[in-house]
């Protein structure tokens, strides 16, 4: 008769859940491939659309406003040349490491689904993209750069001002981006949604390359 050890349930429970996390993202992948659009993503959009309040249009736009030609990179080449002044070396190539393959991941995505962005037929665009839509690159970028200095900024500086300040802004930056690019007409709610979960994929497997990386340096006896 065999015997299951408690090794064997250990790696089985542990590999079953990571498959699982995948498969509502490709369900949703392929449901993107097939239609321009799901049932509910136009009311999402028109629905937003319809608050014209000058205030929270112009907050939209600023939320989206880093991520868009290459501003991104600034801010990430910034804090990593900030990092190299402290001498966190792993920290600041892991950082250009998550954003550089998180953006690479979705350029892959968006070239396998072939989604078109939404119509200026059908809702309000705020500025015409010649890229494809699934899922939001705003999205992914936004979880693999600032959900990485959210993680940096929580786990190694100190309790602070500074420190509540910068994890506020992170925050906000990944919470608003999805509903900026759904209610500037530059993706729909589903593609917004698929960047959060392709995201935050991307950024739990950087933090585990950042620990591994680490773990590596300590053991060296380098600081």
């Amino acid at each position: 008769m065999a015997v299951e050890t408690r090794g064997d349930r250990s790696d089985e429970t542990i590999r079953r859940p990571r498959l699982e996390r995948f498969m509502p993202l490709l369900a949703l992948s392929v449901v993107a491939a097939v239609g321009a659009y799901l049932s509910g993503d136009l009311w999402i959009t028109q629905f937003l659309q319809r608050f014209d309040n000058p205030y929270f249009h112009w907050l939209m736009v600023a939320v989206s406003w880093p991520g868009y030609q290459g501003r991104q990179w600034i801010v990430a080449v910034c804090v990593a040349a900030l990092l190299l002044r402290f001498r966190l070396r792993v920290e600041a190539a892991c950082l250009l490491i998550s954003l550089g393959s998180g953006e690479l991941l979705t350029t892959v995505i968006k070239l396998i689904v072939a989604r078109s962005r939404p119509s200026p037929n059908l809702v309000e665009v705020y500025l015409r993209h010649p890229t494809l839509s699934f899922p939001s690159g705003h999205v992914v970028s936004y979880m693999t750069l600032f959900g990485f200095l959210f993680y940096l900024v929580h786990t190694l500086m100190p309790r602070s001002a500074l420190r509540s300040a910068l994890l506020i802004i992170f925050s906000v930056l990944i919470g608003l981006v999805g509903l900026s690019r759904v209610y500037l007409g530059a993706h729909w709610a589903s593609d917004a949604l698929a960047g959060y979960g392709f995201g935050l994929l991307w950024l739990a497997l950087m933090i585990h390359l950042y620990w591994r990386l680490k773990s590596r340096r300590i053991a060296g006896g380098e600081v």
